[in-house]
């Protein structure tokens, strides 16, 4: 499979990494969800289709626009991202390979766009 670079790519690839980070979490919906240690993964077309309806609603925010917030905290490049749910929350958990070589974990409310945590930033 070719995988287009370039201007505009990097919204596509964050939106098919929130269509499958964030199934079934937004509604409640824990249907066709696989859960291995409180991180969540998308099995089906609805699943993805539930995040994506609620990104458009702004019940969330984008992946896209949560990477952007976690960039303007942490130098560097995100090497991983996960998804929790704490309470009633819905936490994205970033790892950032900083610029100065640590690893950084940076802790994001979805909805709200607000870091919650970073941890190993010095």
């Amino acid at each position: 499979m070719k995988v287009a670079r370039g201007a505009g790519s990097g919204w596509l690839v964050a939106t098919a990494a929130a269509c499958l980070l964030l199934p079934g979490f937004v509604l409640g919906h824990a249907g066709d969800i696989r859960a291995e240690e409180d991180h969540f993964h998308a099995d089906t077309d609805d699943d993805r289709d539930r995040i994506r309806e609620s990104v458009e609603k702004g019940e969330i925010k984008s992946l896209a626009d949560l990477r952007r917030i976690v960039l303007a905290r942490v130098n560097g490049k995100i090497v991983s991202t996960e998804i929790d749910r704490k309470g009633k929350s819905l936490i994205y958990e970033f790892r950032v390979l900083s610029t100065e070589g640590r690893l950084v974990e940076v802790e994001v409310d979805a909805a709200s766009g607000l870091i919650r945590e970073i941890e190993n930033q010095e």
